[in-house]
């Protein structure tokens, strides 16, 4: 797998500490890229920094957007995930039938 082509995206993260804690998950299984769609507070900062505890270099490259758009116009497939169900006419697939869709 090309780690280098999967990308990771928070949209309106409101705490730096779960920002980091995300970063640090990302490294410790070798992804790499990682946005931030309107954050609610100023980022990147020292907390964030403090908590990727090892993964300070994909903080200092994390591209941060103003918009949810711009953040997604250079994929071919976009997945999002949530812990929240909502009553939108919205396909949701469980995490196992990920590996059923032909991403080709």
């Amino acid at each position: 797998m090309n780690f280098s082509n999967i990308h990771f995206i928070l949209f309106k993260p409101q705490l730096p500490e779960n920002i980091g804690a995300c970063a640090r998950a990302l490294k410790n299984f070798k992804f790499r890229n990682l946005s931030v769609v309107l954050p609610k507070i100023p980022f990147p900062n020292k907390k964030a920094l403090a908590s990727s505890v090892g993964a300070k270099n994909i903080i200092e490259s994390c591209k941060v957007y103003d918009n949810f758009e711009k953040s997604v116009k250079n994929f071919n497939c976009i997945i999002a995930t949530t812990a929240r169900t909502r009553n939108k006419n919205y396909k949701y697939i469980s995490l196992r039938d990920l590996k059923k869709i032909n991403y080709g």
